[in-house]
């Protein structure tokens, strides 16, 4: 039984401590919103910056280049499409990080169960936080978003939590999982919920199985890389603070926006990266 926890022991540590955090922040849910996006930021960079040292062993010196040319020209037509087609593309990244949630968090299980655990992920909040799933979506897209959509996500989140539940070998363990992961999002939100998951759950296992896999650490150029972006995405947010008239509501809005795009713009080439690996390695 303790072995079967003890992957996951940070994120129901984590857990805790956020729903502790959201009981006594009541009034400082701006700060809270600010504190995840953070997490977010600060876990997700080296996990995506890992992809430099998986490309680095997995292409030779004359696809080297080109797989790196490849990576940074998925990455601007991310961003590209978000800023064309904001609703589109989140709707296509939402279904994309189904995909990759459930394939990186369960690399040996079925499709069915991959997909199923990585659609509860995306889908609950928007049955558990609702209003608060609209909220952040429409700071992401920058335009209104109805009702009816975020309840049809949660929805699927909950025929996916069921059917997962169902067909996971340990039972127990995915209703726990997926019952902390549901508590906190309803206790602090569905942004609290989601950094708990991607910061104290998926990061650590994606970066422990590829280290594992490829015998090599690589710190130095994860904290670079990461370094970076941070950089870039803290300079945005500067400069949309420049004007006295900013609020910290719209710093923190802004922040929260361009974390987002940041790790949607890195989602795709991350995922069409790891596929290819994948194959390799299996």
């Amino acid at each position: 039984m303790r072995s079967a926890v003890k992957p996951y022991t940070w994120f129901l540590l984590g857990s805790v401590i956020v729903l502790c955090a959201a009981a006594w922040m009541v009034e400082q849910s701006p700060l809270l919103i600010f504190l995840c996006s953070a997490l977010v930021l600060v876990t997700g960079l080296p996990h995506g910056a890992y992809d430099w040292v998986i490309m680095r062993t997995h292409y030779k010196k004359g696809r080297f280049g080109a797989a790196v040319a490849g990576y940074v020209a998925l990455v601007l037509l991310v961003i590209a499409l978000w800023l064309i087609v904001p609703l589109a593309l989140l709707g296509v990244f939402l279904a994309y990080s189904a995909y990759h949630f459930g394939d990186s968090d369960l690399p040996n299980a079925s499709l069915l169960h991959q997909f199923t655990w990585g659609m509860a992920i995306i889908g609950l909040p928007g049955l558990l936080a609702g209003a608060d799933v609209q909220a952040l979506f429409s700071v992401l897209t920058e335009k209104s978003i109805a009702s009816a959509p975020i309840s049809a996500l949660g929805i699927m989140g909950c025929i996916a939590a069921f059917t997962h539940v169902c067909s996971a070998p340990k039972r127990w363990v995915s209703i726990g999982l997926l019952g902390v992961y549901g508590a906190v999002c309803s206790g602090a939100g569905a942004l609290a919920g989601f950094a708990c998951y991607f910061a104290l759950l998926h990061s650590p296992i994606h970066l422990t199985r590829w280290r594992h896999a490829l015998n090599q650490q690589g710190s130095v150029t994860i904290l670079m890389l990461s370094l970076v972006v941070m950089g870039a995405i803290a300079g945005a947010v500067w400069m949309s603070a420049a004007d006295p008239a900013v609020t910290f509501e719209t710093i923190n809005q802004t922040t929260f926006r361009y974390t987002f795009i940041a790790l949607a713009a890195l989602t795709v080439p991350h995922m069409v990266l790891l596929s290819h690996a994948n194959r390799c390695i299996y």
